[in-house]
């Protein structure tokens, strides 16, 4: 069972019940002994036990109920859940083992681990485009060289300058540079993130385990790519005069893998999946297709050649394992805890009913264990508070992994109602991610029949994401259906009129570009039509000259 506690120092609050106690103590005395001289006057000599009966019950139960409000307040979660988060495109980061002993020239080729390691890398990049790569340097500690890009001839440029000398840090901590790795894709990224680690197995400090595990937390795939001989060879140490003895170590790496899945699965149960972990050697046959074919998570059987890795439009499901956060159970069990002491502190039973109470107590932490549990509407509801919560706090993530398990258990049930409303709150959170193409079709999944507000407001989003993409009209048509929900809402009336504005305006411009400049090329415009008529006026007038000289010449002669 997994157990852990976000805010132990909520705890101390448990130490006011330290002085709650002595004063709810001192107070009892001072009433039993104010009513001590008149105990013969009473006319029901059992008002002093009953009062007594009262007082400790009612006292015990309050101190419970602040208990259960601490424990919920720590942070409390134990068990695990898997959260399924929607993930579109893909991040890789290369993990490289830069230690001394890569160095060994024990490479195919008699080329070092290290270059062997680049090469091989360069080889996959050119099979998986549309992919944010990062890369990462394990060397005493782990280091991100090239943080998350698409520019790939950057990382190409790192990959054949790779040497021990890059990082002045000693030994080889495979462990922190799978975790740095973990940290280098963004907590908010949208991407679904994958880990190479290449090295030959020799680590100084014995952390794989224990950041292998993390990943697989975080959903997060990892391959181990083995590189060298088992074959032990001599390298020269950092200090450059040490002679020692470095192999790849399989069978280490092996059974450190063998160990993290074993004990994860123990954890995790019956999962809906569970990420790629696994080690393969470098120069085994086929082993970058097999790496290639988990980076893609295709089907089997199929051929990756045919397969373009990590483009934009791939869309995917990871499920991330998850403590069970049970504050809601604490506050449910402080809110039973209170009414209870109410009842035993405020109602006036006689003592005949002393058993009776004794039952209703029985009975009242028995409805707290069944309402602990939770119906499915009220476990969806939980969900759903957590979701907005997590929303305003701008935890993008954490709300589309509840409203996304609320729609599917909805639709397993047929509610349709409470699917439609986790549909638009996932799509509105998608929306807020700029995650257009997943909000769009989300909102498209909602029923036709959904609530009025949820219908309007679906149908006002998808005019703001057709206006986005440039479908004014489209835009224009879905703000009017939205008035026909809800005439009365003026910023539909607005992007209406703004949406039909752009339709106009775009069909003005279309009209100019089309129009020819001149509706019929073979009469001349004004400026031809005037140039003509200078050059006919010139000749009119030299032809008239010469008339009027052949006529004064022929009287002449």
């Amino acid at each position: 069972m997994n157990f852990s506690i976000e805010r132990p120092w909520v705890l101390y609050g448990l130490l006011l019940l330290i002085p709650y106690v002595y004063f709810m103590s001192s107070r009892f005395a001072r009433i039993m002994k104010n009513l001590g001289p008149h105990r013969s006057l009473a006319k029901d000599s059992a008002v002093f036990t009953r009062t007594r009966s009262s007082f400790v019950p009612s006292t015990f139960l309050r101190c419970l109920a602040w208990v259960m409000i601490v424990l919920g307040a720590a942070g409390i979660s134990w068990g695990a859940n898997y959260v399924p988060v929607q993930k579109n495109g893909r991040a890789l980061s290369l993990v490289f083992d830069i230690s001394h002993s890569m160095e060994a020239e024990d490479a195919p080729g008699d080329m070092t681990r290290l270059r062997a390691a680049a090469n091989y890398a360069d080889s996959l990049l050119e099979h998986i485009p549309y992919t944010s790569v990062s890369v990462v340097l394990a060397k005493g500690e782990g280091v991100v060289a090239i943080p998350l890009t698409e520019d790939l001839e950057s990382v190409r440029t790192l990959l054949y300058s790779l040497s021990p000398n890059l990082m002045t840090a000693a030994g080889s901590s495979l462990g922190k540079g799978i975790e740095t790795a973990i940290n280098s894709f963004p907590v908010q990224s949208s991407q679904s993130g994958t880990i190479w680690l290449f090295t030959d197995g020799e680590e100084t400090d014995g952390t794989l385990a224990n950041a292998l595990t993390e990943a697989m937390k975080f959903g997060i795939p990892v391959t181990v790519i083995g590189f060298g001989s088992e074959r032990e060879i001599s390298v020269l140490a950092g200090d450059g005069k040490t002679q020692v003895k470095t192999a790849l170590r399989s069978e280490s790496l092996e059974q450190t893998i063998a160990t993290v899945k074993e004990k994860y699965l123990q954890k995790a149960g019956d999962s809906p999946t569970t990420p790629d972990l696994f080690y393969i050697d470098a120069s085994v046959l086929g082993s970058a297709n097999k790496v290639l074919d988990s980076f893609a998570k295709k089907a089997p059987g199929s051929s990756w050649q045919n397969q373009v890795y990590g483009s934009d439009d791939e869309t995917s499901v990871v499920y991330e394992l998850e403590t069970v956060d049970r504050h809601n159970l604490f506050i449910l069990l402080a809110i039973v805890f209170i009414a209870a002491s109410f009842i035993f502190g405020e109602l006036t039973i006689p003592v005949s009913y002393l058993k009776k109470k004794r039952i209703f107590a029985s009975s009242v932490l028995a409805m707290t264990f069944l309402l602990s549990g939770c119906s499915e509407d009220i476990a969806d509801g939980a969900s759903i508070l957590s979701g907005k919560l997590n929303w305003n706090r701008k935890k993008y993530q954490d709300s589309v992994a509840s409203f996304m398990s609320v729609a599917e258990n909805a639709e397993e049930r047929g509610d349709s109602a409470v699917k439609d409303y986790a549909l638009y709150n996932l799509a509105t959170t998608y929306l807020m991610q700029n995650e257009n193409e997943a909000a769009e079709k989300r909102y498209k999944e909602i029923s036709p029949d959904a609530d009025e507000k949820i219908k309007f407001s679906t149908l006002y989003n998808l005019g703001i994401l057709s206006h986005r993409n440039g479908d004014y009209a489209k835009a224009a048509d879905y703000f009017k259906n939205a008035l026909l929900v809800d005439s009365t809402n003026m910023n539909a009336k607005i992007n209406l009129e703004l949406s039909l504005n752009e339709v106009e305006t775009h069909a003005r411009v279309q009209e100019q570009v089309l129009t020819p400049v001149t509706q019929n090329t073979d009469e001349p415009n004004a400026s031809e039509n005037s140039l003509y008529s200078t050059i006919r006026e010139d000749e009119q007038n030299r032809w008239k000259n010469q008339q009027q000289e052949t006529e004064s010449s022929e009287l002449d002669y």
